[in-house]
């Protein structure tokens, strides 16, 4: 029987670089369900509670449910990414696209928090607020990514004090994009095997303490892992014309993380298992056909810990459930306001500007000149 890549019953298979296409998968819903297990992890922190702890985190032991979804986060933008940057080899529009998918979303949240909820919620008067230097830090400190979590008076009775605890993860993402970018400009993405290379000493260096290579980090499990689930995608993206997605690699990939779930680094099976799944599930009829035309979870996830934070303040009596649905449901309302109005119009002109910009600077693209005869 000759097996279709393009589209294939669950026993078949599909090649990866076919799922890739929009209307093959619909991991979207992936990125809002990982956005939503943020939520759900983040209230056992902001809400101690003895004898109640994460439902993965109890399972699994290794990691808990919000951890893996950042993870899960940094492999599928590792995998679409530089997927797109391989295919269009448009050094200006990758550049350009990213900073208009990250920062006017991530820029409004920091404002709304420094100039808005701050005051609100701060038990200080707002004339001694806004004299305070750390305002105005953590607004222009987080635009260029490093990160300040403290607001004068704000949510400070709570369990942490943070204002936004969820984007710390926003600058190693950033970190990540500026490292394919110089892979890409070395033109190591040409070269799949050395690529390969490159994956496995980043993937020793998480393993060995960052003793190699990234020796700046810090030693914080849901930060080392990072640059290994964000390298795991790009190399899932160089590889996808090979890669087949199927349920018995589904099987395969849970039995191996079963085989060695007791080995001291079963975590990264555990990884390879979800995000494999989540490749074979995204392609799944079932979940396609009602793909949504919006992607509310980056705005989710930038808007679930503040949302959080004050459901703690004002309601710590009605519990952690009530915390993780209400704030779900209205992260979910902001992050559809957050697409609507800002990150969907932000992606047009940064589509607008990357196409402009790349007629003026590099009309035929970094890679792609032709040669002096007129030929490809």
């Amino acid at each position: 029987m000759t097996l279709d890549p393009r589209r294939a019953p669950d026993f078949q298979f599909m090649l990866l670089s076919t799922l890739l296409r929009k209307e093959n998968n619909n991991l979207d819903i992936f990125r809002v369900i990982a956005a939503a297990m943020v939520i759900y992890g983040h209230a056992y922190a902001l809400l101690p509670t003895a004898g109640q702890q994460d439902f993965l985190g109890r399972l699994l032991a290794i990691d808990y449910s919000g951890s893996i979804a950042v993870k899960v986060f940094f492999f599928l933008s590792g995998l679409v990414v530089t997927s797109s940057l391989v295919e269009k080899k448009d050094f200006f529009k990758f550049v350009i696209s990213r900073f208009f998918r990250i920062w006017p979303a991530f820029g409004a949240v920091l404002a709304a928090m420094a100039f808005v909820i701050g005051p609100i919620f701060s038990t200080h008067s707002p004339g001694n607020y806004f004299s305070n230097a750390t305002v105005y830090e953590y607004f222009l400190h987080g635009l260029i990514m490093d990160v300040r979590y403290e607001l004068p008076g704000v949510f400070q009775g709570n369990a942490i004090s943070a204002a936004n605890g969820s984007l710390w993860s926003i600058p190693f993402e950033v970190f990540a994009y500026i490292a394919l970018i110089a892979v890409f400009l070395l033109g190591l993405l040409k070269f799949r095997l050395l690529s390969v290379g490159v994956f496995l000493l980043i993937l020793v260096d998480s393993i060995t303490g960052h003793k190699l290579l990234l020796t700046w980090l810090p030693q914080n499990h849901e930060i080392t892992t990072l640059a290994p689930c964000f390298a795991a995608g790009s190399v899932f993206a160089l590889f996808k014309d090979k890669i087949k997605i199927h349920l018995k690699g589904v099987a395969g990939a849970w039995a191996l993380y079963f085989l060695f779930r007791e080995s001291t680094y079963s975590y990264y099976f555990l990884y390879l298992a979800v995000f494999y799944a989540i490749l074979f599930f995204s392609s799944q009829k079932a979940l396609v056909r009602p793909k949504p035309s919006i992607d509310v979870s980056y705005g989710m996830y930038l808007w679930g810990w503040p949302v959080q934070q004050i459901m703690a303040q004002y309601f710590p009596e009605w519990g952690i459930g009530f915390n993780q649905i209400a704030s779900i449901a209205i992260s979910a309302l902001l992050g559809y306001a957050s697409w609507l109005f800002i990150e969907k119009r932000a992606i047009k002109i940064g589509s607008d500007v990357g196409k402009w910009v790349s007629s003026k600077i590099a009309p035929r693209g970094l890679d792609s000149a032709k040669r002096p005869d007129g030929s490809a």
